[in-house]
């Protein structure tokens, strides 16, 4: 009996916290990184701009190898519609929705499994100096109590950007080395 009644504490205690975490916990996240490439800003647009080209260095592709990925549309293009499906990754896609050459991006990102939700992404990039400043964005916005969700999310999502941005300028730095 004393170790029923010592379990219904810890079982109401730990019921408060999740609830006291879903009232305070944001119900937006926003992630944002940036890096200096030395590389033109065409050189870096035409590895962001265009999935297949994107896709070679963005993290979720090492992290699920066998996803499968298709672009409808015309890559680089707005509109186009870059999908996956995977068992790691799980399904979703992302959709360029404004493109100004050189300088912006925004894309809509749609999760479809292990959940739906949707996000907005963006990249800008600024040339100055011989480099090119490149920030990744992402918002969201989550409903309680999915909101507890973004709490585990931003640190790992901060990480999968900082490396992909790492890739993106290993990658755009070495184009602008190659003879032509």
């Amino acid at each position: 009996m004393k170790m029923l009644k010592i379990l219904a504490w810890i079982i109401g205690i730990l019921l408060v916290l999740f609830v006291v975490l879903i009232l305070v916990a944001p119900v937006t996240m926003h992630v944002e990184r940036t890096v200096a490439i030395k590389a033109p800003a065409p050189v870096v647009w035409e590895h962001i701009v265009k999935f297949e080209k994107f896709n070679e260095w963005n993290t979720w592709r090492k992290a699920d190898p066998a996803a499968q990925y298709t672009t409808s549309g015309e890559d680089g293009t707005v509109g186009a519609v870059n999908s996956w499906k995977g068992e790691k990754i799980g399904e979703g896609k992302l959709e360029h929705l404004a493109l100004e050459p050189y300088t912006s991006i925004r894309q809509r990102l749609t999760f479809v499994k292990p959940w739906q939700s949707e996000a907005a992404v963006f990249f800008k990039l600024e040339e100055a100096g011989g480099n090119t400043h490149v920030t990744w964005g992402f918002d969201a916005a989550y409903s309680r109590p999915m909101n507890v969700m973004g709490l585990f999310m931003e640190g790992a999502l901060e990480k999968d950007f900082d490396e992909g941005l790492r890739n993106l300028k290993r990658i755009a730095e070495a184009d602008t080395t190659q003879p032509e």
